[in-house]
């Protein structure tokens, strides 16, 4: 009966340990994670005379869980595109006649580990403020607008993709 009890338990043990494992592999598999610090500058103010156009750049880096992960390509990440829209926060001379238009842009950059990225990106043109920010000239009246980014990224070395999002506010007037 000795026997027989004996043998259960060893079974029961090994089955628990079965069961639950020996534990987690969540710090043996080191991973990669692309981080979006913001804009730089993060915002500016938009001057209608003369119109020019103005870029902000966004700022990306590759958060590696092992500080010792190489920076081999695979380690990398790829920016694969940006959209923009824009919201009007307010224009107190209803001087603005239309929002930028929204638009999407295919790019491909790399953001490699242990190096900042900064990644230009155009926020309004000058045609853009010929068209539509005329009516500034003269007055001291501005319009503030937040532009709203959404950036798509995949993870070089196995493809998984990953969404971002930021805003960015500008003031429009004739500075």
């Amino acid at each position: 009966m000795k026997k027989k009890r004996l043998g259960l338990v060893a079974f029961t043990a090994a089955l628990l340990i079965l069961l639950a494992g020996c534990g987690s592999d969540k710090h043996l598999q080191p991973y990669s994670e692309l981080k979006l610090h913001g804009a730089d500058p993060p915002s500016f103010n938009v001057g209608v005379n003369p119109p020019l156009n103005h870029q902000t750049y966004f700022v990306f880096s590759v958060k590696l869980s092992d500080s010792s992960l190489s920076t081999i390509p695979a380690d990398a990440w790829t920016i694969d595109s940006y959209q923009i829209s824009y919201v009007l926060l307010s224009d107190t001379g209803n001087h603005l006649l239309a929002l930028p238009p929204s638009r999407t842009s295919k790019i491909h950059v790399a953001v490699k580990p242990g190096v900042p990225t900064r990644l230009p990106v155009s926020i309004v043109t000058d045609t853009y403020l010929a068209d539509n920010a005329s009516g500034f000239i003269g007055t001291t009246d501005t319009a503030t607008v937040r532009a709203n980014l959404v950036f798509r990224a995949h993870r070089n070395k196995d493809g998984f993709s990953q969404t971002m999002t930021s805003r960015f506010i500008f003031t429009i007037g004739n500075f």
